[in-house]
């Protein structure tokens, strides 16, 4: 799995440009050399004297190769440079192949004498012109890691980095047979070889691949600021250096004849572990810095998140008490809610036990006496019909009063508390009130019920009742209609009240106040359905009447279809 770290880390920044840089001398050394091919300056094709050249089809696949890493750099956005790069990338990896195969098969196809063909032939060389075989080797090499990177894949680009590492230690190898001048390493003849700065190219290009992407893969974890990352930084340079160098004098002073070969190898061995013991020793103690600042970064952030802990449990205990006297003030409410509710209950419990007495009372005794003094009025009457007629006429007059007046006491006790509700229940209760209703407002109205005498729960059949009773109230005051309907509808337990109206509606989203509307209004109308459990539903606007829909959960009271209250006859009911 590929690691990757951050954009962030300022180790990164000054490696962004390696890859550009690897290019720009790929395509830089690589003229020199073709401008050296067509001047004939043997100093550009080869830097040492006697050895081996960078050959024309060599430098035109570095530049090749360089163009597809530049590529790739740039082409991290666009598509037409990813195309490009990967064309030059299979161009190298094409005429590296070729040339392998050439040398493999024993074949000659002739492709360096696509250049400067007169002067190869003078060279005298048995294969004048074509790279050496690991020449062509890293061009298949480096073609195939550019061509991976460039296609953006976690596995392409692990393979990538592997091929350019070995395209680095081969190149590696050459420099060292240049630096202790063992022919082997780098040609097969004075002429055929890895020239000095072919193998310096591929380093380069090498390094420019594994730095496309700085933040993944191998060098994630070398640039990383990790303990590992920084060993190897400090390590791995030093590593090989330190031994190509040192045996590189030793041998150079061995030649000279300072010393002899046995000499030498002893000061080779002497000098890498002296030189790599003061490494190991400046590495330790680094790595012993930066574990002690990691001990105490770590005791710091023991004792910060000791210090956290106490207060998230501070913090705790006091929510806890917070979230406990809150929840007691929610209960409190609740219990405070329901007691309101309980009251309010009670007071219209008691509001109608009030009016229901004083009906009774006005029915059993003011009307029993108002009507007494109309049967005495009567007789009087009867008896004085001889006398005289003022006489006879005032009598007249206070038979018409009394009556009025009877009229009018029968009337409140009935708006009071009508006594069908407890007599006779909701049903024959509405039926009579909203038929008095409609003759004393002179509006029509129908009336429909499929309760079929069923009785409800008392608080239901009150609440019900003045709900109907402030409804049509409304109706009177503020409609100005001319047609009003009521429908009593029971089903499932719940009972369906609406009443409509054909007036001249209102704006629903207005809610009328007690004050604005008459009596309760619609608030009022509100607050009898929640006593009892019920919702209210009005549809209206102007000019279209008003739509008052109540449902109330009303399950069946003991009182069932057609089973009255026992109670006596009033003396004036009708």
């Amino acid at each position: 799995m590929l690691q990757s770290i951050p954009e962030r880390i300022p180790l990164i920044a000054p490696f962004r440009f390696i890859p550009q840089t690897a290019s720009f001398l790929g395509i830089f050394v690589s003229c020199l050399v073709l401008i050296g091919w067509t001047l004939n300056l043997t100093a550009l094709r080869s830097v040492l004297p006697s050895q081996p050249q960078m050959v024309p089809n060599t430098a035109l696949t570095f530049v090749l190769a360089s163009v597809a890493l530049w590529m790739t750099w740039r082409g991290k956005n666009s598509q037409r440079t990813s195309v490009l790069a990967v064309v030059c990338s299979l161009s190298v990896i094409l005429i590296g192949s070729l040339i392998m195969g050439e040398y493999l098969t024993g074949t000659d196809l002739e492709l360096e004498k696509l250049l400067f063909r007169d002067r190869l032939q003078a060279d005298g060389t048995s294969f004048p012109g074509r790279p050496s075989p690991h020449t062509s080797l890293n061009f298949f090499f480096i073609g195939s890691a550019i061509l991976l990177t460039s296609l953006k894949s976690v596995r392409a680009y692990r393979l990538a980095q592997v091929l350019a590492v070995l395209v680095a230690l081969m190149a590696l190898v050459a420099l060292m047979g240049y630096v202790y001048q063992v022919a082997f390493l780098y040609s097969i003849s004075s002429y055929t070889g890895m020239a000095l700065h072919t193998a310096l190219l591929f380093i380069i290009l090498s390094a420019g691949v594994l730095f496309t992407h700085p933040e993944r893969g191998l060098m994630a974890f070398v640039l990383s600021d990790t303990a590992g990352g920084m060993m190897v930084r400090h390590l791995l340079p030093a590593t090989v250096a330190i031994p190509i160098l040192s045996g590189g004098l030793i041998i150079f002073g061995a030649r000279a004849g300072f010393y002899d070969l046995t000499i030498g190898m002893l000061l080779c061995v002497v000098a890498s572990v002296v030189l790599l013991t003061a490494l190991i020793w400046r590495n330790a103690r680094t790595l012993h810095s930066a574990d002690t600042k990691r001990k105490q970064a770590e005791i710091a952030l023991q004792a910060a998140y000791d210090d956290l802990e106490r207060r998230v449990d501070e913090r705790t205990l006091e929510l806890s008490r917070v979230n406990k006297d809150l929840r007691s003030e929610i209960i409190e409410h609740k219990e405070s809610e329901i007691a309101r509710v309980q009251l309010t209950r009670r007071l219209v419990t008691a509001q109608e036990e009030e009016r229901r007495r004083i009906s009774r009372e006005l029915h059993d005794q003011t009307a029993q006496h108002l009507a007494a003094l109309l049967l005495g009025l009567k007789t009087l009457n009867k008896s004085e019909s001889n006398g005289r007629k003022s006489l006879q006429k005032s009598l007249f007059q206070l038979q018409e009063l009394t009556e009025l007046l009877v009229e009018e006491t029968h009337h409140l006790a009935w708006e009071l508390r009508p006594a069908a509700l407890d007599d006779l229940g909701l049903e024959m209760a509405i039926s009579n009130y909203v038929e008095k209703w409609s003759e004393r407002s002179a509006i029509t109205l129908d009336f429909h019920s499929s309760l079929d005498e069923r009785r409800l729960a008392p608080p239901v059949e009150t609440a019900v009742y003045r709900i109907v009773q402030e409804a049509l109230t409304n109706v009177v005051k503020h409609a100005q209609a001319n047609r009003v309907s009521v429908m009593l509808e029971y089903r499932f337990d719940e009972l369906l009240v609406i009443v409509e109206d054909n007036g001249r509606g209102f704006h629903p989203e207005v809610t009328l106040t007690a004050k604005e509307g008459g009596g309760l209004g619609l608030l009022g109308i509100q607050e009898r359905a929640a006593l009892v459990g019920g919702r209210v539903q009005v549809e209206s606007k102007p000019g279209s009447g008003v739509t008052v829909a109540i449902r109330i959960p009303a399950p069946a009271s003991s009182h069932e279809k057609g089973v009255l209250h026992e109670r006596a006859p009033h003396f004036l009911s009708r």
